[in-house]
């Protein structure tokens, strides 16, 4: 299988990013912030090279759904199989792509189903300097949440990193299957600010820090979002508070 790609190289050598979109069929911020990026970089305006996937997952995005047609998550499924489903292939396609990057941002959202705070997330990577690196990035790409959690977690594109020692971050923005262009907006000053980060744009002003909140949590199974945690009866849920609220024990 072949993915759909751009590769941006700057006018100078420097850190080969790659970026990625549409791991699941139904999150578009991710996918507009792809194509603004191909828009609008300027290879006079930076060093290294961008790698852009727009839609990793083209079978799920036909569909209109967040698995494939296969009903995998892509998201569970690295690195894959090249004679597999259509999902085992498209994460044996990917695989290589991350292998080969110097750094590595994955978008994505709640798609129609979740409805996430915004968030910056990676792994507690046990090499120190990946660790260091992965922190920078989260926090340079500036979400509300910054999020580290258990390296242990396999079938992810940023489980393929992990393996391969290269540091990478993903992000989360609300969902609610629809495109925010708040979120589109966030998300493409965020990879600008990580490359900043990185050195491979000089002169862009660090920006205002949005960050509320930093959680580490290495316990087994901290990342894991899709965990559900089933109530006691059946019935309907009203909730009490709202997506950012605080709640203490009791409440």
């Amino acid at each position: 299988m072949k993915l759909q790609k751009r590769i941006i190289r700057g006018d100078h050598d420097g850190p080969a990013l790659l970026v990625t979109g549409g791991v699941h069929g139904d999150e578009f911020e991710p996918m507009e912030t792809a194509r603004r990026l191909i828009r609008q970089l300027d290879p006079a305006s930076f060093r290294g090279s961008v790698t852009i996937v727009p839609v990793v997952n083209e079978s799920a995005y036909w569909a209109g759904t967040r698995q494939g047609v296969d009903g995998l998550d892509l998201a569970r499924t690295f690195p894959g199989k090249p004679d597999g489903s259509v999902t085992e292939q498209t994460a044996d396609a990917l695989t290589p792509l991350i292998q080969q990057a110097d750094y590595y941002i994955d978008l994505h959202t709640g798609g129609t189903v979740l409805d996430v705070m915004p968030l910056v997330g990676y792994s507690l990577h046990h090499n120190g300097d990946v660790r260091a690196a992965q922190r920078r990035m989260a926090r340079a790409f500036n979400m509300t949440v910054i999020w580290g959690t258990s390296p242990m977690l396999d079938g992810r594109s940023i489980s393929v990193a992990r393996d391969a020692e290269v540091p990478a971050i993903y992000a989360e923005w609300r969902g609610r299957a629809n495109s925010d262009p708040r979120g589109v907006e966030a998300y493409f000053d965020g990879v600008l600010n990580v490359m900043a980060e990185l050195g491979m744009i000089e002169g862009r002003r660090p920006p205002t820090s949005v960050v509320k909140y930093v959680v580490e949590d290495n316990r087994e199974n901290a990342g894991y979002m899709q965990i559900n945690y089933p109530a006691p009866m059946g019935g309907y849920f009203e909730p009490a508070v709202s997506l950012g609220s605080h709640v203490r024990v009791g409440d």
